[in-house]
């Protein structure tokens, strides 16, 4: 069964709120909400593919912090290892480049949109860890 580094980032404007942004209706989970990223390619390392993603899906800044979480999960077809970052907005807060629905959500927001089983996952663990991480505390 094929193995895909996945990449994505975990984004915080100056209000405290997460960016998430709407897949296409057509393809692989077609229509469900996501932190924005993508697969790894070969030669990348993980930073530099959530960079290259970063830079393809969004029309604004972001500052890439470390990966603070990592969780592996199969599909029917192939399985993933999911790398999460932290990143900060800096310029703009806008949307994705492709003009595909996006939202810039507070955390307990988040359960009120469908994302697929591993990014559901990856909010559990934002919910659970969310003093520790520091994510969610908004700028002074």
């Amino acid at each position: 069964m094929p193995h895909y580094d996945v990449v994505v980032a975990v984004i915080k404007n100056p209000e405290g709120r997460l960016y998430i942004q709407k897949r296409p209706e057509k393809g692989l989970l077609g229509g469900l909400w996501e932190f924005p990223g993508g697969k790894r390619e070969n030669g990348e390392t993980l930073s530099e593919a959530c960079e290259r993603e970063l830079r393809e899906e969004l029309g604004f800044d972001v500052t890439l912090g470390e990966p603070f979480h990592r969780l592996s999960h199969a599909y029917s077809h192939f399985r993933i290892t999911l790398h999460a970052f932290r990143g900060v907005a800096e310029s703009g807060c806008g949307g994705p480049k492709s003009g595909i629905p996006s939202a810039w959500v507070a955390v307990d927001e988040l359960n009120r949109y469908a994302f697929p089983r591993a990014n559901r996952r990856l909010i559990e663990y934002l919910v659970g860890a969310r003093n520790s991480l520091g994510l969610f505390e908004t700028s002074d």
